[in-house]
């Protein structure tokens, strides 16, 4: 399985670069990340893989790398449940998750999540910002996202999913991949992939903060 790691990385001059010699370029930022789904919200599931086990996977990975440069990272969920008590309806788990952000004081917030639809061959990563706001933050992920993996750009388009439009911070819904493709499927479970996809969103939310 070759990623552009392997041979075609490419160097875009993203900001994160120019850090000089500061060590923790995110000191004092604050971080939510949303693993979308969880406990009775499984997400999509395909081919023995569900979308909420890979989500909270790539966002623990995440939360390493941008801890490693200074950031305050919050979690929505650190394991498989779901936010909202028993018997609540998924607008209140979503709610929960928005209530994370507000709560925090937190500087940005970050939903990740795959996607699944009828058509097997769609392939790619997509991210989403709130309808009449800002997309500065999902095109900085995408951006990096795109440049760190071999991967179709579907890329940055406003949408009203409740985390966004709910979200009083700069908000993104990051789509990485289908796991309605059997090909994607297997690489969105792969430990490798997953830190490639970890460390482009972390460049990524890097670059949203040192480009500004």
């Amino acid at each position: 399985m070759l990623y552009c790691d392997d041979y075609n990385q490419k160097n875009i001059g993203e900001c994160y670069s120019g850090c000089g010699g500061v060590s923790k370029p995110l000191l004092n930022k604050i971080v939510v990340l949303d693993p979308g789904h969880g406990g009775i919200y499984s997400g999509g599931v395909h081919y023995g893989f569900r979308e909420s086990d890979i989500n909270l996977s790539v966002a623990l990975k995440v939360r390493k790398k941008l801890a490693r440069l200074g950031a305050k990272v919050i979690m929505t969920r650190k394991r498989d449940v779901n936010l909202a008590p028993e018997g609540s309806t998924l607008d209140a788990d979503l709610q929960a998750r928005v209530d994370v952000a507000k709560n925090s004081g937190a500087d940005i917030f970050v939903s990740l999540h795959v996607d699944d639809v009828p058509n097997i061959n769609l392939k790619g990563v997509t991210s989403y910002f709130p309808e009449g706001r800002s997309s500065g933050l999902a095109s900085a992920i995408q951006t990096s996202l795109v440049n760190e993996i071999c991967v179709v750009d579907n890329g940055v388009s406003p949408a009203n999913f409740y985390v966004l439009v709910h979200n009083d911070v700069p908000s993104a819904l990051i789509e990485m991949g289908y796991l309605s493709n059997p090909a994607e499927a297997l690489r969105l479970m792969n430990n490798s992939y997953q830190n490639l996809l970890a460390r482009g969103i972390a460049k990524g939310i890097l670059n949203y903060f040192l480009c500004r």
